[in-house]
């Protein structure tokens, strides 16, 4: 049998998924080293259970590299968050790969180190082996864990370790879910003890085959990481060209404001509807392209005001609810005043009652709407 090799090309709904997961981080790890900045210190905790190389074939860097380039360039590290400690933990089961590794993030501390922005609180490390057999222990310390799970296949994260390890405080997960094939090898003959241990469930035995059972067998991922205790969870689609298979990112939390830098996520690479990603299609060679772009478009917050007219109807609600529910929902909190009542207000969908002195839609003054 050929070995796998030790690098490979970087596909295009790859590079989404580290635009996601570079946009989530950085609001991730300000959010938690803020608070233990204010609050005495604390560590910050990345663990990245299938890290592979560090570099794909054509020099594109790797998830580890990523996070750790992004966490150096950050000013506030050696200023604000000089008292918290970051440690970063990568498994990867192929010790080729493995190896590849810890040349490339050696390379990367020395370079800072001679640059002057390399910082003694940050510390790695990379483990050669399975990521079921290496799970980070609970933390002695005030911490925050970040786990991102990007297997190659199902079989290769249960879902019984995972909902284990976000049971310790201020965890969030991100995990590469590969649909198509769970979908494809569901009813395979020998798959059923993976998938048993993929979503930790039998349930998705009593998912029927058909077109829709994809949207069930990602549903009832969710919920699984719900009842393990992370309440805020969210979907991302990547999806390559027609005829490809159709990936999704899974991202959970048990706090909002984790969940809203998940969203940050979404949004940074799918900016319309922070939803999903989906590879454009080349041009065949002898079709001739028009010589411009689309221009970018903001967010489409109808569906949000939408949502907001079912849950408060013709009930009077404030600015502050109105956010709150937004949290609820794959939309920000920026996209709820500018993006969404003003519009509504000025098209006359939305009366808007002011104290003196308050203007447009300021937090705390008082102000309250009613859908017309």
């Amino acid at each position: 049998m050929t070995a796998e090799p030790v690098l490979w090309v970087r596909e295009d709904h790859t590079k989404a998924k580290h635009e996601l997961l570079l946009a989530f981080f950085n609001k991730w790890v300000s959010v938690h080293s803020g608070y233990f900045s204010s609050h005495g210190g604390g560590l910050v905790r990345v663990y990245d259970g299938f890290a592979g190389p560090g570099v794909y074939a054509g020099g594109e860097p790797g998830s580890p590299r990523i996070m750790i380039d992004a966490l150096l360039a950050n000013a506030n590290l050696r200023g604000r968050w000089s008292a918290v400690r970051y440690e970063f933990t990568f498994v990867e089961q192929d010790p080729r790969r493995a190896m590849r590794l810890r040349t490339i993030l050696g390379q990367v501390q020395r370079a800072a180190r001679d640059r002057g922005a390399w910082s003694d609180q940050v510390r790695w490390s990379v483990i050669t082996g399975r990521y079921e057999e290496h799970l980070p222990q609970t933390a002695p310390t005030r911490s925050a864990l970040f786990l991102f799970l990007d297997p190659f296949g199902y079989s290769q994260a249960p879902m019984t370790l995972t909902t284990e390890l976000v049971q310790q405080p201020k965890s969030d997960t991100m995990i590469f879910l590969p649909l198509s094939f769970v979908h494809r090898f569901a009813d395979r003959e020998g798959q059923d003890a993976a998938l048993d241990r993929f979503f930790g469930t039998p349930k998705w035995r009593d998912i029927p085959n058909g077109s829709t059972r994809p949207a069930a067998l990602l549903a009832l991922f969710r919920e699984q990481l719900v009842a393990a205790g992370l309440r805020w969870t969210g979907a991302f689609r990547l999806k390559p060209p027609e005829g490809g298979n159709e990936y999704w990112i899974v991202g959970a939390s048990g706090h909002p404001l984790g969940y809203e830098s998940i969203k940050e996520g979404f949004w940074t690479v799918d900016p319309r509807h922070g939803t999903g990603f989906v590879t454009p299609r080349s041009a065949p060679e002898d079709q001739q392209t028009l010589g411009f772009e689309e221009p970018q478009q903001g967010p489409d917050t109808a569906p949000l005001l939408s949502a907001m007219r079912a849950r408060f109807a013709d009930e009077p609600f404030t600015v502050e609810q109105a956010i709150e529910f937004a949290q609820t929902t794959q939309f920000l909190k920026t996209h709820v005043k500018g993006l969404t009542l003003a519009p509504a207000e000025r098209a006359g969908l939305l009366a808007a009652t002011r104290p003196p002195g308050a203007s447009r839609f300021a937090d705390n003054r008082g102000i309250t709407m009613r859908f017309v």
